[in-house]
C-alpha cells in the first residue's frame, strides 16, 4: 500500500502541469456509477492482438530549425540552381559511381548549404569506401544541423559498430528508433546492436486487453482482461463520458498525455490492489518500473504515442528525445 500511495501522489503532482489532478480508481468508478450513460462491464472474450503499424513511417524529407519562437519542421526543397548537381549526384550514387557522386553532392552543398540531408549522403559515400572516420564526421555534421535526421543517427550507429564503439552505437541506434518508431529495418539493426551490447533485445507492443464500444446512445460495452479493468474504466470515461475531457482541461477531439497518465495510473493501482503478478508481461512490468522512477511520460511517448503518431517526434525537443532514450536503455532494453 505504501508504494501504491507513493505512485498516486507522484502522478497527481505530475498532473499539475495540466492544471488538473488525476482521479483514483474509486473516483473513476463513482463517475461511471453516477453517469447518465450505462456502462456494461464484462470479461473480454478474444485477446487483443498488436496492430500492424508498418505503414506509419517517416521519410527522409524533413528538417527542422529551432528559433526563439519554438521548433519548426519543413520539407526539403532543392533550389533550381542546386537541382542539376543534386540530380547528377543521385544518378551516380544509384549506379555506384562513388567518386562522381561525391563530387556532385559536394557541389550541391556548395550551392545550397541548407540541404542537410546531403551531408548524410556524403557520410554514406565515405562509409562505402570503409572510411569510417570521415563518414562519422559527415553524419555528425548532419545531426548537428538537423537532429531529427534518423538516417544519420542510424548510419552513425553502424559506423560506431564497425569501429568497436558499441556504447555509442547503442545510443545512436536507439535515437534512430525513436525518430522513426515503426521502421522495420531500424528495428532489425537495433536488435543486432543490442545483442552485441549484451542488452535485452526483446521487442513488444503496447496492446491493452480492452474493447470499448458504444452500442446505443446511452449504452457503452466495456470488455477487459483480468489485469486491465482499471485501464478499461478510465479509458471508457475519457472516450465517452459527456463533458469529462473538458472537465480535465482537454478540448473535445484533442489529445492530452494526461489521458494516458490517468488510464495507466488506474491500471497500476488496480493491479496493486488485486496483488496481480506481472513479472512475465513486459509491457506491464516495465510500465511499473517507469512509473515509480519518473519515466512514465517517456513510456507513454515511446510505447503509445509514437507508434500511432510517429510524426509527433518531429516536434519533440532534443532533451525529450534523450529522456526517451534513457527510459529505453534503463528499463526496456537494459543490460
Amino acid at each position: 500500500m505504501k508504494n501504491l500511495t507513493a505512485l498516486f501522489i507522484l502522478l497527481m503532482l505530475s498532473a499539475f502541469v495540466y492544471s488538473q489532478t488525476i482521479h483514483s480508481p474509486g473516483e473513476l468508478i463513482k463517475i461511471m456509477t453516477d453517469s447518465k450513460l450505462s456502462y456494461v462491464m464484462d470479461v473480454i472474450q478474444k485477446p487483443v492482438e498488436c496492430m500492424d503499424l508498418s505503414d506509419k513511417l517517416i521519410d527522409h524529407d524533413f528538417y527542422r530549425v529551432s528559433t526563439d519562437s519554438g521548433l519548426f519542421t519543413y520539407r526539403y526543397e532543392v533550389s533550381e540552381k542546386a537541382q542539376p548537381y543534386f540530380d547528377a549526384a543521385e544518378k551516380y550514387f544509384s549506379t555506384h559511381n562513388i567518386d562522381s557522386a561525391m563530387f556532385y553532392y559536394k557541389q550541391t552543398l556548395s550551392v545550397d548549404s541548407s540541404l542537410f540531408n546531403v551531408m548524410t549522403y556524403l557520410g554514406q559515400i565515405y562509409e562505402a569506401q570503409d572510411d569510417y572516420t570521415n563518414a562519422i564526421i559527415w553524419y555528425k555534421m548532419a545531426i548537428s544541423k538537423n537532429y531529427i535526421d534518423y538516417m544519420a543517427h542510424w548510419f552513425l550507429a553502424d559506423n560506431y559498430m564497425a569501429l568497436g564503439d558499441i556504447g555509442s552505437a547503442v545510443d545512436e541506434i536507439t535515437i534512430a528508433r525513436i525518430l522513426n518508431r515503426n521502421n522495420p529495418r531500424i528495428k532489425q539493426a537495433m536488435e543486432t546492436i543490442l545483442k552485441k551490447a549484451k542488452r535485452t533485445p526483446d521487442d513488444w507492443c503496447f496492446n491493452p486487453q480492452v474493447a470499448i464500444e458504444k452500442v446505443s446512445d446511452n449504452k457503452i460495452n466495456v470488455a477487459y482482461g483480468e489485469k486491465w479493468v482499471g485501464y478499461a474504466i478510465a479509458k471508457a470515461i475519457w472516450t465517452y463520458e459527456p463533458g469529462y475531457k473538458k472537465s480535465m482541461g482537454v478540448a473535445e477531439g484533442k489529445y492530452s498525455i494526461l489521458e494516458d497518465k490517468e488510464c495507466l495510473a488506474s491500471l497500476l493501482m488496480g493491479i496493486e490492489n488485486a496483488k496481480i503478478k506481472i513479472n512475465k508481461e513486459p509491457q506491464l512490468r516495465i510500465l511499473k518500473d517507469a512509473a515509480y522512477n519518473k519515466f512514465l511520460e517517456e513510456y507513454i511517448l515511446y510505447e503509445i504515442v509514437l507508434p500511432q503518431n510517429p510524426f509527433v517526434v518531429l516536434q519533440l525537443p532534443e532533451e525529450n528525445i534523450l529522456n526517451i532514450k534513457d527510459y529505453i536503455l534503463t528499463y526496456r532494453n537494459s543490460k
